[in-house]
């Protein structure tokens, strides 16, 4: 049986998956349309007409896919909870949600990161991605929070804080939760208001968290 003729598209996606592997591995400087070509079994010529040029084939099949995952994924936004227990679970579903991203698709992120040089628009756009989306959270958070369990505090800087933390955690070996777990601890106990912290020490046990992460106890309480 004759083997089925791929369509203009389909022949583009298939380059443009082959040329991500071959820039993962080499870099955009140690890569050429040859090298793309060959992985693909193709003639370089096929390269140069789908894409036009080694330019254009990393930003079609890095620069792009890199910036819709990133604009996905900090688009997932926290949803609000009835308590501050709740407030804790889905705070934590976010970040867990980054490391899952960084985890999966950070041989992605670095690979791009590590051409600023030659794509600085790239670089401004994931910048200004995070700043626009992150500052987005950040708004929904705080209008969510309760005064009588938060204290006033900066939420950009505690949701930049929080992300660090997850990008960490999603570059560790084994499993990330009990890492998560304390980072959104350190953040959470640190804007809760003594009530606040009354409310979380008393839910406690209804978390079900991994790993062993700390909540104040009835000892921790302050009045």
């Amino acid at each position: 049986m004759a083997r089925r003729r791929m369509s203009a598209d389909q022949r583009k996606a298939q380059l443009a998956d082959k040329a991500k592997q071959v820039f993962l591995e080499g870099g955009y400087r140690g890569t050429t349309t040859k090298d793309v070509a060959a992985a693909a079994g193709v003639s370089e010529a096929l390269v140069v007409k789908h894409f036009g040029s080694k330019e254009e084939l990393f930003r079609h099949s890095m620069i792009e896919p890199l910036l819709q995952m990133l604009s996905e994924a900090v688009r997932r936004e926290p949803p609000v909870g009835a308590d501050v227990a709740q407030r804790w679970t889905s705070l934590h579903d976010f970040y867990r949600a980054w490391s899952v991203v960084v985890r999966d698709e950070g041989p992605l992120l670095w690979a791009v990161l590590r051409e600023a040089q030659e794509f600085p628009d790239a670089i401004a756009s994931i910048a200004e991605l995070f700043r626009s989306h992150i500052v987005q959270v950040a708004e929904k958070i705080a209008r969510s929070l309760e005064r009588e369990n938060f204290r006033e505090f900066d939420v950009e800087v505690a949701t930049y804080m929080g992300l660090a933390g997850a990008t960490i955690a999603g570059l560790m070996r084994g499993d990330p939760e009990p890492f998560l777990d304390e980072v959104v601890d350190l953040i959470f106990l640190g804007i809760l208001t003594p009530a606040g912290r009354r409310e979380l020490a008393e839910a406690g046990g209804r978390l079900g968290r991994a790993g062993g992460s700390r909540l104040p106890s009835s000892a921790d309480r302050e009045d």
